[in-house]
């Protein structure tokens, strides 16, 4: 197979914060087939990838024409990573010509068409070989520490928003990488600095409790 884009989606059976998190549904839609649909809806991909260890998100992923892998239970436990079972998938689909990845978790049910567009043009532009997504804040905030005081990051106690530093954080939304570098390194991350990409703080949500994904469902009726 001679593919250009790839679509991979993990999405493993078990979860510690919610219980089969990745088959919950918003709007009548597990989290997995909206990350499928959204997918295909760009028109980016040559080909889509869900891996999971889970027969009914496999069944599930099966009905929208997609490469379904089934993942060993080796990796699909708490401590797996995400580079592990892209790496088991990539072995499988034995892709001979190098390729641009995007990676969708299904715990950002959020994310927009444009959104992953948008990123995927900016990965390109700037011919990355790793992006992750960020999400801008500009809270005073503190590390957490055992003294349980509050010390500001920034030197200057500043009280007012508009004169606050600007901090981002990974939200998960979106990963790029290139297939090539990803099959040496096995790495989604640069080794050193991370090529960014701000994506909007309420898209972004990343679901990894059930607070989470109550305020997922109310987003996704009245969040545009």
């Amino acid at each position: 197979m001679n593919l250009n884009n790839i679509a991979f989606i993990p999405a493993r059976k078990g979860s510690k914060s919610i219980k089969f998190k990745n088959l919950r549904k918003i709007n009548g839609e597990t989290l997995v087939e909206l990350s499928i649909k959204i997918a295909k809806k760009t028109k980016l991909f040559d080909k889509i990838i869900v891996s999971s260890d889970s027969n009914e998100i496999i069944k599930i992923a099966s009905k929208y024409n997609v490469f379904v892998i089934k993942r060993p239970k080796k990796l699909s436990t708490d401590a797996s990573k995400t580079e592990d079972a892209l790496f088991h998938a990539l072995k499988i689909l034995n892709n001979k010509k190098d390729a641009n990845i995007i990676i969708l978790q299904p715990t950002s049910p959020l994310r927009k068409l444009k959104t992953i567009k948008k990123f995927y043009n900016y990965c390109l532009k700037n011919k990355f070989t790793n992006v992750l997504t960020v999400s801008a804040i500009d809270h005073n905030i503190s590390k957490l520490n055992s003294n349980k005081k509050f010390i500001p990051l920034d030197k200057i106690n500043l009280r007012r928003r508009q004169d606050r530093n600007k901090y981002i954080f990974e939200n998960g939304n979106l990963y790029f990488c290139k297939l090539k570098k990803f099959l040496i390194e096995k790495k989604i991350y640069s080794n050193k600095n991370w090529n960014f990409y701000e994506t909007d703080l309420y898209e972004s949500i990343d679901i990894n409790n059930y607070n989470d994904l109550k305020v997922s469902k109310i987003l996704s009726k009245k969040y545009d």
